[in-house]
C-alpha cells in the first residue's frame, strides 16, 4: 500500500524526505541527500511502462486515465510503499488520483503561502507575480523532469484536496518542522508505525536530525550535487519561515491573503 508524502511544490516534501528515507533505510549506502531517491516520484515514467504510451504521458487527461493501474502495478508485490507526489489528491475529468486499494494514508507538508511565493519564484526563475498567479490558478499543470504531467492545482486545491482526502492523514507544517524538527519528526515516525512497525530510537532520531539539517543537506548539494535536482539554482535556498516580510511587496502580501484567507486562518498564518 501507498503513503504519500504530498505538498505543493516548494513546501519542505524534499526535507520530510530525507528525514524519512534516512531513518528507515540505513542499509543503503547512498549519501544522506540523495537517498530521497529511495523515496520515488509519482508520476513518472517508469511507473507507467506497459500501461501508457510515452506520448500520452505529456497530456493529464491521458495519465489521469492510469493513474489506478500504475498504482496497482507499484502494490502488486510490495508492502508498505513511499511515495512523493504534488498531484492534487481528488478527480481529474472524471478520474480518481488514487483508490482505497492503493493508498494507505498520507503526510502532507503544508508551508504557508507567502513563503512558497519567494522559493516557487526563485526555483521556476519566474517573476513574483508570475508565480502568485500560477498559485492562485486551479487549472495549473506541470511537466515533470522526464516529461509526465502532473495536475497540482492551486496551493489551496492542493491543500485541501489532501485534507479532505477519505485515507488517514497527517499535517505537517513546515514551519513547525523548522522550529521543532524533533517533535514534527516524531510525529511523522508514529504515523508510519500504524501501517508498518518501525523502531523509535531515540538515539537514532537524533543522528538523522542532525544529518538532514538544512544547513547540512544544503552544504552537501553545494559540494557533491543533488541528483534530483534539474533546476540551475540551489534546491536548498534558505529554508527561512518569515523572508516574506522583508521580500514580499505589500499588494503581493494582500493579493495572497485574500485569495487563501480561509485555510491560511485555519492553518493560523494569519
Amino acid at each position: 500500500m501507498i503513503l504519500w508524502i504530498a505538498s505543493f511544490p516548494k513546501s519542505g516534501n524534499t526535507w520530510v524526505r530525507s528525514l524519512v528515507s534516512n531513518y528507515i533505510y540505513t542499509n543503503n549506502d547512498q549519501s544522506t541527500l540523495n537517498k530521497t531517491e529511495l523515496i520515488k516520484r509519482f508520476p513518472s515514467k517508469q511507473q507507467f511502462e506497459g500501461i501508457c504510451e510515452f506520448d500520452k504521458l505529456k497530456k493529464e487527461t491521458e495519465i489521469s486515465k492510469h493513474w489506478i493501474a500504475a498504482q496497482n502495478k507499484i502494490n502488486f508485490y510490495q508492502g508498505l510503499v513511499f511515495l512523493k507526489t504534488h498531484n492534487i489528491c481528488s478527480s481529474y475529468k472524471g478520474n480518481e488520483f488514487t483508490d482505497i486499494n492503493n493508498t494507505c494514508g498520507s503526510i502532507y507538508v503544508v508551508r504557508d503561502p507567502r513563503s512558497v511565493a519567494l522559493s516557487y519564484s526563485y526555483w521556476l526563475n519566474k517573476s513574483l507575480n508570475e508565480t502568485i498567479d500560477e498559485m492562485l490558478n486551479s487549472d495549473i499543470l506541470a511537466l515533470n523532469e522526464d516529461q509526465t504531467s502532473e495536475v497540482r492545482s492551486s496551493w489551496k486545491n492542493n491543500y485541501l484536496s489532501w485534507k479532505n482526502s477519505p485515507y488517514p492523514k497527517l499535517i505537517i507544517k513546515y514551519e513547525d518542522l523548522h522550529q521543532d524538527t524533533l517533535a514534527s519528526f516524531k510525529k511523522i515516525l508514529n504515523f508510519i508505525n500504524l501501517f508498518e512497525k518501525i523502531e523509535i530510537n531515540e538515539s537514532k532520531i537524533y543522528d538523522v536530525i542532525k544529518k538532514c539539517s538544512f544547513e547540512n543537506l544544503s552544504k552537501i548539494e553545494k559540494n557533491d550535487g543533488f541528483t534530483q535536482n534539474y533546476s540551475k539554482t540551489n534546491f536548498f535556498r534558505k529554508g527561512l519561515t518569515d523572508e516574506w516580510k522583508t521580500e514580499l511587496d505589500k499588494n503581493l502580501i494582500k493579493k495572497i491573503e485574500e485569495a487563501f484567507y480561509k485555510e491560511m486562518k485555519e492553518l493560523k498564518y494569519l
